[in-house]
Order: structure tokens, then C-alpha cells, then sequence
């Protein structure tokens, strides 16, 4: 791939505020999000018709779950080309929006009993935006938190507080599940109880405002904005500059197409992306959202407050440990870190499975999904800083969007429903699921177009904050595909160098 600088022409400076603030809006999107997969047992006795046989209500249920991740790649597209071409705080300001309306209207909703089948309608409608909302705002919030940061030596640790703040506000959705379900009888939580988290979810829109009116805007994203074509000038060419000291200055760039670049120039990489995401969609779904309802509902006997010991470990095993996996890669490396935790993950979550399934006891279940999370959170944790730095910044958001919510929509979305339907096979049947995921999921980051070489050599080049469409010098003895491995290579040629001195080149990063 080429080397692209993380880092786009006009990115803001570091701003406390600015990462607090695309941070904490991921703790109440994902709250919003998840909550629906905690009370799905009982949305699906409100919101579909009685008396059904089996688990056919909660398959229903989770049908409904697994829609919201269709609409992600649409959500991930439409939002990526807006990030790309009119800056990342625009882009995640607008999915935050955009989760905010329908979870609220969600929780108004009326009932089956009330309207029939029209509450199954409405409710696939509230859900689907989620899905757009989502499938926007996790990517921007990635690429924004990583952008805003100077120091590009500690991107692994910035990244992972993207998704450990995504997995806390899944935490947080655990919490008031197990709160209410604890304080509320079962009649109160049909009745009134369950719209409780979903008109709460109207608070993110604060997060959506501050964004919106009190941080400056950024052009981090595809094209130059501010080109012009002088006179004799061919559309669509690149055109070279000199500065007053009759050095080459930045080019004069076409505007890309941010959704072209992602299916023909990053097509490797986005599909790298799409490989990668499919463990951590399924493997995090399985066991910290609808892990909860199979310890509660599937087992017979249920284990006691499941809902806890979810909740407990999502917080152990992924919100704490998955900072530490991100700032272990910034030491070891991305690629090493990822491919150990896969290949961890696919063979311990049949065996953590097995665990929960045999014992049916709660230190026993929180044990097992915490060392499920742990080895999830050594892949997880370098794989935000791992996917920004796949990509070059006119493209990164959209390339990125449509390759992780793919994955989304494919693992994610279907993962409570196959294991569900796997729970009639076996118990560990879902946990073979995950093996597959696992092993995908390696591959992906073997075949994967950035390497860690090249992950190294831009952080040197750069020295932790480059830009787009900029250009620096650099000495490209073998430090760039296409560069000259030789002297002798760089002697005679066009821009050559005789001697002993270093080839200097003009990178521009598009």
C-alpha cells in the first residue's frame, strides 16, 4: 500500500475536550445499541404475537437485533463519503444525531396488543436507523480520536479507548438490564419498565450538540478542497508548484471519489478489514450480548444473575484489558498482537463454553468469559490503530466503514440467531462458530496490504504527524516499494542522485 500519513492537511490541533467528547458519545451510542439485545427476551413478548412455541419470540426478537446490521454498511458508506469529503466531526456529530431519534421513539413505541403487526413494522424501522447510525458512527469516532492526536507512537493506546468506551456504554446497557430486572417485577418490566433505557438514550443528542457548536471543523478527508485549475490546465491532472525558494511545493490534487478508492485502489485492505472485523463481531455478540440471555433463558437450569456476571465480565475481560492490548502493540507491534489473540480466541471460546455450560455456576461462567474476553481484547485492542493506519486518509473512512460493517452485517447481525438456532445442537455448538471467526480473522491480518514494516517507517518518516497532499524529502534506500535498491539504480535515471548520497523523493498522499 502506499504509506499514508495519518494525518490530513488541516487536522485540529490535540484537544482534550474534542477526544472526551467523541469518547463519551460512544458510551451513550452504544448504550442506546445494546440495550435492545439485553431486553430482548422481553421485547420480544411485547412486540410480537403471544403464546408462540420454543424460543420462536426470542428468535424473532433477535431477527429484529440482526436487521439493525443490514442498514450498518449503509449507514457506514453514506457516512464515510461525508467524513471523507466534508470533515469527521461533521460525520460523527450526524450519526449521533441520528441514533438519538429513534432510540427515543422506540421506547414510545406501542405494543402488539395495541396495533398488531404495526408494532413489528415500527420497531424494524427505529431499529434499521440505529444500524445506519451505528454503522457511521464507530468508524468516525475511530478515525476522528486517532486524527486528533499528535503523537502517533501511542495510536494503538488512543484507539483502543474508542472501542473500550463502545464496550463500556454496551457495559452500561448490561448494568441497568440486571438493575431493573432485579427492582422490577416481570409485569412491570412488560408494562412499562423496558422503555425506561430506550427514552434515556435521547442523551447522546448532548454529546451531538457540543460537537456541533462548540469544536472547531476539521477537511481532514478526500481531495484537495481548495484547488483551482489555472489557466491551460486539464481537469483531472496533477499539477506541481514552486514555492519563493524554488523548491517543489504540495500539488495540486483531483478530488477522489472516497467510495471508488475503497472497492479499486484499498480493495486489499478493505477486505483485510472485513476479515479481521468478523471476530470481533462475532465473538464479542456471542458472549457479552447474547451470552447474557443464553445464561439466563437457554441453560436449564439458568445461571443466577447472569446478567451480572455478564456485565462483570464485559468489564474485566474487555473494557480494562482491551487498553492494555492496545498499548502493547504500540511496543510489539500490531500484526504479532492480532494474530495471537485470533488464534487465542478460536481455541478458547468452545472451551469457555463448554465451562459455562457444564457448571452453570456464576464464578465459574465469570471466569471462563472473562478469559474469553481477555483473548479477545489481545486482538481487539490494536485494531482501530491497525485499521486507521491501513489506509490513506482521502478514502481511510469510507474504506474502513465498508470493510468493518460488512463484517458487521455478515457476523455480527446474524451471530445471536445462529446461536441461538446452534443451542438446539449442542451447548459449545456457538463456540465452534467463533473457531471459524478466529481463524478468519488470522488470515485476514496475514494477507493484510499494511505491514508492520511499513506501520514503523511511516511513524519514522513522519515523525508522528504527516499530512495529505503534503510532501517531505525522504531517504528511500530501502524504505519504499519502487525506491532504488541501489546506487547504481539512481545514477543516470530521471531525478537521480550519483554518489553516495541518499535518493530524495516527493511523497504525496492521496
Amino acid at each position: 500500500m502506499t504509506l499514508g500519513a495519518i494525518h490530513g492537511p488541516n487536522a485540529p490541533p490535540p484537544s482534550l475536550a474534542r477526544t472526551i467528547a467523541g469518547l463519551a458519545g460512544n458510551i451513550l451510542e452504544w448504550y442506546d445499541f445494546a440495550v435492545f439485545g439485553y431486553f430482548s427476551e422481553i421485547l420480544g413478548d411485547v412486540f410480537f404475537p403471544p403464546n408462540q412455541e420454543g424460543n420462536k419470540a426470542l428468535l424473532e426478537s433477535f431477527a429484529v437485533f440482526g436487521g439493525a446490521f443490514l442498514a450498518r454498511p449503509i449507514g457506514g458508506v453514506l457516512m464515510g463519503y461525508i467524513g471523507d469529503t466534508y470533515g469527521r466531526k461533521r460525520a460523527l456529530e450526524l450519526s449521533i444525531f441520528l441514533m438519538a431519534g429513534p432510540t427515543f421513539l422506540m421506547g414510545c413505541l406501542p405494543p402488539y396488543s395495541l396495533i398488531g403487526s404495526w408494532a413489528i413494522v415500527l420497531l424494524c424501522i427505529t431499529r434499521l436507523l440505529q444500524g445506519m447510525s451505528v454503522g457511521g458512527q464507530l468508524m468516525a469516532s475511530a478515525v476522528f480520536t486517532i486524527e486528533s492526536q499528535k503523537d502517533a507512537s501511542k495510536h494503538g493506546l488512543y484507539g483502543s479507548f474508542v472501542f473500550a468506551t463502545a464496550n463500556f456504554g454496551t457495559l452500561l446497557g448490561g448494568v441497568i438490564g440486571e438493575v431493573m430486572m432485579d427492582t422490577l417485577t416481570d409485569e412491570q418490566l412488560h408494562s412499562w419498565g423496558w422503555r425506561v433505557p430506550f427514552l434515556s438514550g435521547i442523551c447522546v443528542a448532548g454529546f451531538g450538540f457540543y460537537l456541533k457548536y462548540y469544536e472547531e471543523e476539521d477537511e481532514i478527508g478526500g481531495g484537495d478542497k481548495t484547488d483551482s485549475k489555472g489557466e491551460g490546465e486539464e481537469e483531472g491532472t496533477v499539477v506541481s508548484e514552486e514555492n519563493s525558494n524554488g523548491e517543489e511545493a504540495s500539488p495540486s490534487l483531483p478530488k477522489l471519489n472516497p467510495i471508488r478508492e475503497a472497492i479499486t485502489t484499498n480493495l486489499r485492505a478493505t477486505l483485510s478489514v472485513g476479515m479481521v472485523g468478523s471476530l470481533w463481531s462475532a465473538g464479542f455478540y456471542v458472549f457479552f450480548v447474547w451470552g447474557a440471555t443464553y445464561m439466563n433463558t437457554l441453560l436449564e437450569p439458568p445461571i443466577e444473575h447472569a446478567f451480572a456476571v455478564n456485565a462483570s465480565a464485559l468489564f474485566v475481560g474487555v473494557c480494562v484489558f482491551f487498553s492494555i492490548g492496545g498499548s502493547l502493540s504500540d511496543t510489539f507491534g500490531r500484526r504479532p498482537l492480532m494474530i495471537i489473540g485470533s488464534l487465542l480466541s478460536a481455541v478458547m471460546a468452545p472451551i469457555c463454553l463448554w465451562l459455562i455450560a457444564t457448571y452453570k455456576d456464576p464464578y465459574v461462567a465469570f471466569l471462563a468469559q472473562t478469559v474469553f474476553g481477555i483473548c479477545l481484547s489481545i486482538f481487539g485492542g490494536p485494531m482501530t490503530a491497525w485499521m486507521v493506519e491501513s489506509f490513506p486518509p482521502a478514502a481511510r473512512l469510507t474504506s474502513m466503514s465498508i470493510g468493518y460493517n460488512i463484517a458487521q452485517c455478515v457476523m455480527g447481525g446474524t451471530s445471536p440467531v445462529i446461536s441461538t438456532s446452534l443451542v438446539d445442537v449442542g451447548a459449545v455448538a456457538p463456540g465452534f462458530f467463533i473457531s471459524a471467526c478466529g481463524l478468519l480473522a488470522a488470515a485476514g491480518v496475514w494477507i493484510s496490504d499494511v505491514s508492520e514494516e511499513d506501520r514503523m517507517k511511516m511513524e519514522k518518516i513522519r515523525g508522528g504527524r504527516g499530512k495529505c497532499g503534503s510532501t517531505d524529502e525522504v531517504d528511500t534506500r530501502g524504505l519504499l516499494k519502487g525506491g532504488y535498491e541501489s546506487e547504481e539504480e539512481g545514477k543516470g535515471g530521471k531525478g537521480g542522485v550519483a554518489g553516495r548520497e541518499a535518493e530524495k523523493v516527493v511523497i504525496v498522499d492521496i
